[in-house]
């Protein structure tokens, strides 16, 4: 009986020793949050007791639990008697490896490529010796922010109010919308006085335009997991040269409508010219050829209120002839000029 006492107080001696045997490195559990696409490094370094080294029946699995998967556990990674084990149905074969090409080596770490939106879950390392010693590392994987869209609303005219805008057409809620001028004195997301928060999240509101509103501006979009820019340009003109190309741009309309005018005068002047030149041929056949003077300037006129069409030749010296043209039942009369 005695004997069996000293055993049992030997063994609880010795339990606490057993129980320490395997230690993970770790502080507590890890929560990663991760864009899709990255790659990540899991760590669980572990230390063994002096009475337990040695790579002998050291086992290391990683154990992958998601809301969606029901059942018993699956082992997508494992290693025992430098052995390296693939599971198999968790989709991570491709992608996932030991940092250490000899895991008993002290550390179990994984290393997990292009991580998607399905690998969101808890992972868990337990490294088996005379124990078992587990650390969880809880991973979300999230899109981040699309590439947002910049422009401004507004005149670039001094003393107006303008109104920034941002908006990301992509990435996981919550999204959080930062605007910055990128100049000399405003650097580190600093603006200048004179801008609020507009309504919208993106919104950046210039109340009253200056010099010192002139410059790069870039919004950030952000959310746990990476982010994305855009920026605009705000060159804001002197008072003078924004008189001056008003002006400018009046005088230049008004020049385009005198042009655009005298080619229409052009236009219609040879017209007229072409109409009248049967005119003027017959009235010199109707004086008997004795016009000397060619005919300057001719005329139609359309006034026929009986089928008679006049029509005026003006010779040189200013004397006047006029024939008239009458048209009856589609034959046509010319009356002769008067004589010179």
């Amino acid at each position: 009986m005695a004997g069996h006492g000293a055993s049992l107080l030997l063994l609880l001696g010795l339990m606490p020793a057993l129980l320490q045997a395997v230690r993970i490195n770790s502080k507590g559990r890890e929560v990663l949050y991760l864009a899709k696409g990255d790659s990540v490094k899991l760590g669980c370094p572990y230390v063994l007791d002096p009475e337990d080294n040695g790579p002998q029946g050291l086992g290391i699995e990683w154990i992958q639990i998601t809301p969606e998967r029901t059942g018993p556990e699956k082992v997508f990674l494992s290693y025992h008697d430098h052995h390296v084990d693939y599971g198999s149905g968790s989709g991570l074969q491709d992608r996932v490896a030991f940092v250490q090409s000899d895991p008993s080596q002290y550390d179990a770490s994984i290393s997990l490529a292009n991580v998607q939106e399905s690998d969101t879950g808890t992972y868990q390392c337990r490294v088996k010796k005379n124990t078992i010693a587990v650390h969880e590392v809880i991973v979300t994987v999230q899109e981040k922010p699309a590439v947002p869209q910049c422009w401004f609303e507004g005149e670039l005219v001094e003393g107006s109010s303008l109104l920034l805008r941002c908006y990301s057409r992509g990435g996981a809620s919550p999204l959080a919308y930062q605007w910055a001028k990128l100049a000399d004195s405003y650097s580190g997301g600093h603006l200048p006085s004179g801008t609020i928060q507009g309504r919208a999240p993106g919104d950046l509101l210039i109340r009253s335009l200056t010099k010192v509103h002139s410059g790069v501006y870039q919004c950030r979009v952000t959310n746990r997991v990476g982010y994305s820019v855009c920026q605009l340009n705000i060159n804001l003109a002197p008072r003078g040269r924004q008189a001056g190309i008003i002006v400018g741009s009046i005088l230049g309309s008004l020049l385009l409508l005198s042009l655009l005018g005298l080619l229409i005068w052009a236009l219609i002047c040879r017209y007229r010219q072409k109409e009248c030149q049967p005119a003027c041929s017959d009235c010199r056949s109707s004086t008997g050829g004795t016009m000397t003077r060619g005919c300057n300037v001719c005329a139609h006129h359309g006034y026929s209120p009986h089928g008679i069409s006049y029509m005026q030749c003006q010779h040189g010296d200013g004397d006047e002839r006029a024939a008239a043209l009458i048209c009856n039942d589609g034959l046509r009369h010319q009356v002769a000029c008067p004589a010179l």
